[in-house]
């Protein structure tokens, strides 16, 4: 991305994280100490901001600066498929990146066979990433569940209804949750 995409790109996630956060544009300017005025064309695409007008924001909005201009956003669902087993030499691969900007929990999942687990959406802004161990499992947003089988890795919003279904065996797998830190009340 570059010049006009860029700026819009920014502005776009600036509001979408402030809103997030259930903050206003006046709670966001006044935490950040960026004029309102500044704030609201940056959210609009516009203006040229500096490094330290992007730090300001984001350490009222608690993420590290890069968070506030990394990509957009990503995808609703991802999943990656295990390398294949006959690969002759070792490797590891980064899945993902879990930043400093909320709360992060490790869970393990256990699932008989055929069983289902249907969830209600979590706060907003919480993401579940999922590496399977054993077994078979589909999951996802429930009305788009995706197959995941061992060593497979998927993420995606858990701030809407989700689901975990068990395929024929045993399904056991790592599950960590992110979620957004509450923020203090700006209005006082």
């Amino acid at each position: 991305m570059a010049g006009p995409n860029l700026q819009a790109a920014l502005g776009q996630r600036l509001r979408r994280l402030r809103e997030e956060r259930a903050m206003s544009a006046a709670d966001l300017a006044r935490a950040s100490g960026v004029a309102r005025a500044t704030l609201s064309k940056l959210e609009a695409g516009h203006g040229n901001p500096t490094l330290d007008t992007i730090g300001a924001l984001a350490a009222a909005l608690r993420l590290p600066l890069v968070d506030l201009v990394a990509e957009l956003a990503p995808p609703t669902v991802r999943l990656d498929r295990a390398p294949s087993a006959r690969t002759p030499t070792p490797s590891q691969q980064l899945l993902t990146r879990v930043g400093g900007s909320g709360m992060t929990e490790f869970w393990r999942l256990r699932l008989g066979p055929g069983q289902r687990l249907d969830r209600q959406p979590h706060a907003t802004g919480t993401t579940e990433h999922i590496t399977v161990i054993t077994g078979s499992l589909q999951t996802g947003p429930t009305d788009n569940l995706h197959e995941v089988t061992p060593g497979d890795f998927i993420s995606y919003r858990a701030d809407i209804p989700h689901s975990y279904v068990a395929g024929d065996d045993t399904v056991l797998a790592a599950v960590v949750m992110t979620y957004l830190l509450a923020l203090p009340d700006f209005t006082a």
